[in-house]
């Protein structure tokens, strides 16, 4: 499978990944959907993710000071993800044995991964750890689906995510290659510049963050020939990351400047060239990592459904030397997001609390088509219709729609706004409205009343209660809501096509 970037033209001009703003919502993780989060906190919110090629005069003194190059004419690149409002760098949450503290660099700490895909082919690349937290595996909590191929990829369920590299959809299996890791699982050393207020990164500041922040892939250290990192075959050089935030566009950019060749890693050390050696503790650079890549793939192997699967790729003839200049150029790159804040307590169960996704994805665009309509609603009904009051309907009532009764710890990606039912609430949103439809099948008959029999008095917040079955909307459902119905299904037999006996005999009544 390969996946189509944005197209890409030879200038200067970066390459610009953009999202929705303003739509920024709390996805929890915990079992039981009901873990604390700090009220205070601004929801992390994507804006961009921009890649490009980067020139500067000042490599070692202040990276950031430059413009954007044409990535085939420059030996750096540079990646900025931009959040809109004020976040700070995350918190330690005791991954490290450091205690949990996720506010200790500010109220609105930002977690979360950036991927990147650079062969731009998903059967290369992929991740094998912690996957459950990665953006294949959590856009269905948003309610849509990517809209490139990938998207065909991402978990629609928890049960999706079964460490299986052979077993559909291939969650594991996202293409990347690279990413950015705000985790708070890899240690991190915070440079404030200029800050009256060093302890925490507030508005208008500007952190140089150091770090393991931008790494390969885990998935191909069994095989990889890499040294000199956290652990034998990581490619995870020690980067820095600039956290800048705007107050007049009151919005924080996290920027990286890093090598696409030694030649740049060479600029930014201030040193002089050194020979690709697969040693991750001096210069290091993609072209580096792509060649260890290749070196790995061809020099070592396993069996199928297997790590090797995600890296066997890079030893073909697509990934030959003379193909490394087209993946080096940064803007071809295809880009996943999640990103998102954590719980002020320490849970047992979860880590992080999701609050955006991107880019490239629409909420409600449950088959990737970058449209929400009838087939979007069609996808809804059709899982309604086959689940509704069997084994995988939390309630396992006839009523009309679906229970998750785990939700945080599940999810599904047809309850798009993530309250645990799927039902006539869902399709609202997504453009479907039909007054006594009750099991949302667009028809309105008995069937309907059947459904609406099973919740004869059931009152909102019951795990029973389908708000389609409260036609009076009193919060009940009770007798005045079947007679509505009754009403409503004998209205439309009555204004049906065909033939029906009204005063005057037998006539012919048009469609509606």
């Amino acid at each position: 499978m390969t996946m189509m970037a944005p197209a890409a033209w030879a200038d200067d001009n970066p390459q610009v990944h953009s999202d929705s703003v303003g739509d920024a919502v709390i996805r929890r993780t915990d079992a039981g959907n009901d873990g604390p989060i700090n009220a205070q906190s601004h929801l992390p919110d994507l804006v961009s993710v921009t890649i490009g090629g980067w020139q500067t005069s000042t490599p070692t003194t202040n990276p950031y000071s430059g413009q954007w190059k044409d990535p085939r004419n420059t030996v750096l690149f540079r990646i900025d993800v931009v959040l809109d409002g004020l976040v700070n760098p995350p918190g330690p949450i005791d991954l490290l044995g450091d205690g949990y503290n996720p506010y200790k660099y500010g109220p609105h700490p930002v977690y979360g991964f950036i991927e990147f895909d650079i062969d731009e082919s998903s059967d290369t690349g992929g991740e094998v750890d912690g996957v459950e937290h990665r953006p294949l595996a959590n856009a269905s909590r948003f309610g849509g689906r990517f809209s490139d191929s990938i998207g065909e990829r991402q978990a629609e369920t928890a049960d999706d995510l079964d460490n299986d590299l052979c077993s559909d959809p291939l969650v594991e299996r996202s293409g990347e290659e690279f990413h950015l890791s705000l985790c708070a699982c890899q240690y991190m050393y915070m440079m404030p510049i200029n800050d009256p207020t060093p302890a925490t990164f507030d508005e208008g500041d500007t952190w140089i963050v150091t770090g393991r922040l931008f790494r390969r892939t885990h998935a191909f250290i069994p095989y990889s020939f890499a040294y000199g990192g956290y652990q034998f075959g990581d490619y995870d050089p020690e980067i820095q990351l600039r956290f800048r935030h705007s107050p007049s566009s009151d919005q924080t950019t996290i920027s990286l400047v890093f090598a696409q060749t030694n030649a740049g890693s060479a600029l930014l050390r201030g040193e002089s060239e050194e020979q690709i050696d697969f040693n991750v503790g001096n210069q290091t650079s993609i072209l580096e990592a792509m060649a260890e890549m290749r070196f790995s793939a061809l020099y070592s192997s396993d069996g199928p459904c297997t790590n090797y699967d995600l890296l066997q790729g890079w030893g073909d003839e697509n990934h030959q030397e003379g193909e490394f200049d087209r993946f080096l150029e940064v803007d071809r790159w295809n880009v996943l997001a999640v990103v998102g804040t954590t719980y002020s307590e320490r849970q047992n169960d979860a880590l992080y609390v999701w609050t955006d996704i991107g880019p490239h994805f629409e909420s409600g665009d449950l088959n990737g088509d970058s449209r929400i309509g009838g087939g979007d609603q069609n996808a809804v009904m059709s899982v309604i219709s086959k689940s509704d009051g069997t084994w995988r309907d939390g309630d396992q009532t006839a009523n009309g729609q679906l229970y998750l009764p785990t939700l945080g710890e599940d999810f599904s990606l047809y309850d798009i706004n993530y309250d645990g039912f799927i039902n006539a609430v869902d399709l609202a949103i997504i453009g479907y409205e039909k007054r006594g439809d009750v099991n949302s099948d667009r028809q309105v008959n008995s069937a309907d009343l059947l459904a609406l029999q099973t919740m004869l008095g059931v009152y909102e917040g019951n795990l029973l209660f389908n708000p389609a079955a409260d036609l009076v909307a009193d919060g009940v459902i009770d007798a005045a809501d079947g007679r509505l119905l009754q009403k409503l299904i004998k209205l439309k037999q009555t204004t049906q096509p065909g033939t029906h006996i009204m005063p005057g005999g037998a006539q012919k009544v048009p469609g509606n």
